[in-house]
C-alpha cells in the first residue's frame, strides 16, 4: 500500500466539458460592480430632491408655496418664497394670475375711476379719496368730501379681463347743503389688451364701462339712466420709467339728466428705488353737451355728474405728484397730491388720493 512513505492514489477522471445555455442568475444578496443600474433609476436618483427649494424659478409654469405664475416668456420674481405672503389667503382670485410680464409698471393714481391700468391684472385695490371743495362753488360753498371705496379686476388670460372700476361710499360735509352720506354707483366694464409687445414693453387696450344709477342722490349719484364709457388705454416703458395714458368718452343713456364729456389721463412713473417710484400724473375732462337737470356752469368731475345745463365747452385739467411704494411682490402702496392747473375747478379744489393694492 505505501512506498517509501507516500500515498501512492490513482488519478481521478476528468469532469466533463458541458456548455450551459443560460448563465446562472447571481444570488440577490451579492452585489456586482459589472452591472450598472438601468438609465431611467439613473434620472430618478438624480432628479430627486433632498429638500425643498428655496425660490421658485422663473418660467412657464413655475410655482411656490404662496403663488403661482403662469407668464410665458417672461423672466419675473414674483415667485419666491418672500413674496405673496397673502396670495394663499384668497384662493379664489390665485386662480387668475396676472399677466406678470409688466411687473415694473406702476398703476395710475388719481382719476382712480377712469385712468384704466392697460394690463391685465387680478388685482383688490382699496381707495380713499379726500377731496377740498372752494368756497366760490355755486349752491355747495366750502367744503370737503371723502370716498372710500374698493376696486376689483380679474384677469382671465392675458388679454381679457373684468374690471370694477366704482363703488364706495361717500361722505359730504358743505355750507351750502348741510353734511351727507351716501353710496357711489356701481361702475363695471371689460378690458381686452389689443397689442401685447413684452419685448418692447408695450401695451395697447380697449374696453366699455357701464356705469348703474344705484348710488344715493343725497351725495348726487343715481342720477339718470346709466353712463357708457369706451376707452383705450396705451402703456409704455421708457428708459427705466413707464408712461400710462387712456381716453374715453361718456355716454349718459339720458342725456337730460347727465352731461357727456370726453375725458383723458396721463401718467408717467420713474423708480427711486428697488421699492419706492416717483408718480406724476395730468387728468383732463372736456364737456361737449350739457345736461338739463340742474342751472349750473359747473359740473362734478370723475365721481359726480351733476346734469348742469351750462357746461358744454368747458374745460378742467388737473395734476398729481406723490409716490408708489411697493412692500413686495404683491402688495403696494400708493398717494398723490391733485390740483388744478386750469382756471376753472369745478367742485376739485385739491384732492389726496391714497390707494392699497394686492396684486395677484
Amino acid at each position: 500500500m505505501f512506498s517509501e512513505g507516500v500515498l501512492d492514489l490513482d488519478p481521478a477522471p476528468a469532469p466533463p466539458i458541458v456548455e450551459p445555455s443560460v448563465a446562472p442568475a447571481l444570488p440577490a444578496a451579492v452585489p456586482s460592480t459589472d452591472l450598472a443600474p438601468p438609465a431611467e433609476s439613473l434620472d430618478q436618483l438624480i432628479s430627486a430632491p433632498g429638500a425643498a427649494q428655496s425660490a421658485c424659478p422663473s418660467g412657464p409654469g413655475c410655482s411656490c408655496s404662496t403663488c403661482t405664475c403662469q407668464s410665458p416668456v417672461c423672466s419675473s420674481e414674483f415667485c419666491d418664497d418672500n413674496a405673496c405672503t397673502l396670495c394663499d389667503r384668497i384662493p379664489l382670485l390665485n386662480k387668475f394670475p396676472s399677466d406678470h410680464c409688466f411687473d415694473d409698471f406702476v398703476m395710475p393714481v388719481s382719476n382712480p375711476v377712469w385712468s384704466i391700468d392697460p394690463r391685465s391684472l387680478t388685482y383688490v385695490r382699496g381707495i380713499f379719496i379726500n377731496q377740498m371743495i372752494d368756497a366760490q362753488t355755486p349752491v355747495l360753498g366750502a367744503g370737503d368730501m371723502q370716498v372710500y371705496a374698493l376696486q376689483l379686476g380679474i384677469a382671465l388670460n392675458e388679454r381679457l379681463s373684468i374690471i370694477a372700476v366704482k363703488d364706495g361710499y361717500n361722505t359730504l360735509q358743505t355750507r351750502g347743503v348741510g353734511n351727507r352720506t351716501g353710496w357711489s354707483d356701481i361702475g363695471l366694464g371689460v378690458k381686452y389688451v389689443l397689442i401685447r409687445d413684452v419685448e418692447n414693453q408695450f401695451l395697447l387696450s380697449g374696453g366699455l364701462i357701464y356705469e348703474a344709477t344705484n348710488g344715493s342722490s343725497r351725495v348726487f349719484q343715481g342720477n339718470g339712466d346709466g353712463v357708457w364709457t369706451p376707452y383705450v388705454s396705451i402703456g409704455k416703458q421708457i428708459g427705466s420709467g413707464h408712461l400710462i395714458a387712456s381716453s374715453g368718452y361718456h355716454v349718459p343713456g339720458d342725456t337730460a339728466e347727465e352731461s357727456q364729456s370726453i375725458y383723458y389721463s396721463i401718467h408717467y412713473d420713474h423708480p427711486v428705488t428697488s421699492k419706492l417710484s416717483a408718480v406724476a400724473e395730468l387728468n383732463g375732462i372736456v364737456y361737449t353737451k350739457s345736461g338739463q337737470a340742474l342751472p349750473l356752469s359747473i359740473e362734478g368731475g370723475d365721481w359726480i355728474n351733476l346734469g348742469s345745463s351750462s357746461v358744454a365747452g368747458n374745460n378742467v385739467v388737473t395734476t398729481a405728484v406723490g409716490a408708489n411704494y411697493r412692500l413686495n411682490s404683491c402688495l403696494s402702496v400708493a398717494g398723490v397730491w391733485e390740483f388744478p392747473l386750469s382756471n376753472r375747478k369745478d367742485l376739485l379744489d385739491s384732492r389726496t388720493t391714497v390707494t392699497m393694492t394686492l396684486q395677484f
